[in-house]
């Protein structure tokens, strides 16, 4: 006798191979991209070439962080299918480049084949969805840049900031030394008055640049914390502008939607259908 399901496992397996073989093209679509802005960049000058690989260095250190996800068992029982594709996309993406994504890349081949019985070159899914997939991945990806842009433009400037609070200090120095040695005594009371003045802006000046800075640089590696622990790239992206909006801790804000997430058993059941969340 031929047990019946409800649909739910072949459902979700379906998911998989969609989003798989979304995320396969797209990654390739990426490596080829970042290889030809490395190029430009190249060829306009030492300083831009400079800049994209130190953008490009730290763009591979987030990859590996959120990659060391796949190596754990929990991970793969609550991931869903966004989270699947995502990782595969992840490394994919970077598989020409680093060994590590190499090695990422495999480990999640063997889940697919074990768990699912999904081989990730030959994944299927009807073109339609895969293409829509590819449309939302792609869509992600543009706002994931503009966020990354948003947080390279805030650390640049919190870099003037402290530039200008040297700049302050150094002229309160002056107005300082002035106060002690000027023999016109008001000329003393101006250059103390002035004194005082620089260094209350450096002050703020240094408040501004060290909270815009850690601002930041807090929520993007909240934010690779987060998706490493199994949390959907959309809610934390979701949860990272409520943060910036409200200046409220995006731990706090997940800690409850975390505590929701349980494990799956060895067949994962598949959750509610969610925004593909394929790309960063």
């Amino acid at each position: 006798m031929v047990e019946e399901t409800d649909g739910i496992e072949e459902a979700f397996e379906g998911q998989v191979r969609i989003l798989v073989t979304a995320a396969g093209q797209v990654a390739e679509r990426l490596a080829r991209a970042r290889e030809q802005a490395l190029r430009r960049a190249q060829a306009h000058s030492e300083q831009q070439a400079r800049e994209m690989q130190s953008r490009l260095e730290a763009e591979r250190r987030a990859a590996r962080a959120e990659l060391a996800s796949v190596y754990r068992a929990d991970w793969w029982d609550r991931a869903t299918p966004e989270q699947i594709g995502h990782a595969y996309q992840v490394a994919r993406a970077w598989a020409h480049e680093d060994p590590e994504a190499v090695r990422a890349e495999q480990r999640i081949r063997d889940e697919l084949r074990s768990r699912y019985g999904v081989d990730a070159d030959n994944a299927g899914g009807a073109p339609a969805d895969v293409q829509n997939a590819i449309r939302r991945a792609e869509h992600d990806r543009a706002h994931a840049d503009g966020e990354r842009s948003r947080e390279q433009a805030e650390r640049a400037e919190a870099h003037r900031l402290l530039r200008d609070v040297d700049h302050e200090e150094r002229r309160a120095d002056y107005a300082r030394a002035a106060a002690r040695h000027e023999p016109d005594p008001d000329e003393r009371l101006r250059a103390a008055a002035e004194a005082e003045q620089r260094e209350a802006t450096a002050d703020h000046l240094r408040a501004d640049g060290r909270a815009m800075y850690d601002s930041a640089e807090r929520r993007q590696t909240t934010a690779h914390e987060l998706e490493a622990k199994g949390i959907d790239r959309q809610l934390v992206a979701t949860k990272m502008r409520a943060d910036v909006s409200q200046g409220r801790p995006a731990t706090e804000a997940l800690r409850v939607t975390s505590k929701t997430t349980k494990a799956r058993k060895t067949r994962p059941r598949a959750p509610q259908r969610q925004r593909s969340g394929l790309d960063r």
